[in-house]
């Protein structure tokens, strides 16, 4: 069975970065919590999340990760099987560089 591999080059991709918590919306829209924010003493909390995104990491794992369909890759564990019966048995893991 072939693995179906898709290239991504990393300067291809378009990181979309966004603010768990619009406070500005949520004002415009007569909902206004950063007094409970603050009293709350969450502004620490709302900083970190609302700072700084690393897109170039986001780029590097993306263009590297390896998704695997769980019955794509049974399929291909039972395919090895019927060529080589000795590895009946034995899990992906355990096939390691075979699959």
């Amino acid at each position: 069975m072939t693995h179906q591999t898709m290239r991504l080059e990393e300067r291809e991709l378009t990181v979309q970065v966004e603010n768990p918590v619009d406070f500005v919306s949520l004002t415009r829209h007569k909902c206004d919590i950063t007094d409970f924010q603050r009293r709350q003493e969450f502004n620490g909390y709302f900083t970190m999340l609302d700072g700084p995104s690393y897109e170039n990491l986001v780029r590097y794992f993306w263009v590297r990760a390896e998704i695997f369909d769980k019955f794509a890759a049974q399929a291909e564990v039972n395919q090895m099987d019927l060529i080589d019966p000795s590895l009946e048995g034995k899990t992906r893991e355990e096939l390691g560089d075979q699959t």
